[in-house]
């Protein structure tokens, strides 16, 4: 089932449940105070029950804001130069960096940070750790690789450093290149982690974490404009 067909199975999934037909005026009670409460007293169908539907209401929330933003861009860049856009995410994404280099201390805390997110985000994630990097997997990511695989997504016509030196990279996707990749070699000489999107709405969206600085091939600096200058 398409991620599309899934947030509406959703909607009338909740619209459908009996758990919720609470009185008007208790209506507003938050999902997860439910759960608590079941939890506490000891109601576990109950409980799981209201998760699954609180885990519902989050998730057509988050495709109905990712979809809004996805629109929001696409009208937004289509309107300036294409050179701009970098402009446009270097000012939003560089106070972000350097915040979280600065508060990072070690691979595997930025590591769980970006998980943290693209949980929070919805994503299917997993997690291999290789000899020499942890691989990320998004499948699908939760917002820009579900707005190609739910609406049509914008792209550059041309290739920049800040697309990875790739054309027909969708507008959401091109933070994660100046954000996580750019700014941060600019700022401390090696990326964050290094991004590997999708080309295909169907493909999984990658993200490596190399363990040290020097094992970041260099064709991931060349990529995106900047020379290697840690061994």
């Amino acid at each position: 089932m398409s991620d599309a067909r899934e947030s509406e199975a959703l909607k009338m999934k909740i619209h459908r449940r009996k758990t919720r037909q609470d009185h008007p005026t208790d209506s507003g009670m938050s999902t997860w105070d439910l759960v608590r409460q079941a939890l506490e007293t000891g109601e576990i169908d109950e409980a799981l029950a209201l998760m699954d539907e609180g885990l519902a209401e989050n998730r057509i929330v988050h495709h109905n804001l990712v979809s809004a933003i996805g629109s929001y861009l696409n009208y937004i860049f289509s309107g300036i130069p294409e050179e701009d856009i970098e402009k446009v995410l270097r000012q939003r994404y560089y106070p972000i960096a350097k915040d979280t280099i600065s508060s990072q201390s070690s691979v595997e805390e930025t590591l769980r940070r970006f998980v943290r997110y693209q949980r929070a985000n919805l994503s299917k994630v997993t997690v291999v750790e290789e000899p020499d990097r942890y691989v990320v997997t998004y499948n699908p990511c939760g917002s820009g690789e579900l707005l190609m695989r739910t609406m049509p997504a914008l792209r550059l016509k041309k290739a920049y450093p800040w697309s990875w030196s790739r054309s027909g990279v969708p507008y959401y996707c091109l933070h994660c290149c100046i954000g996580w990749e750019i700014i941060p070699t600019e700022l401390r000489g090696y990326p964050l982690y290094i991004h590997l999107a999708p080309e295909k709405p169907e493909d999984p969206c990658l993200q490596l974490h190399y363990k040290k600085a020097g094992l970041v091939p260099e064709e991931y600096f060349i990529r995106i404009g900047k020379t290697k200058a840690i061994k």
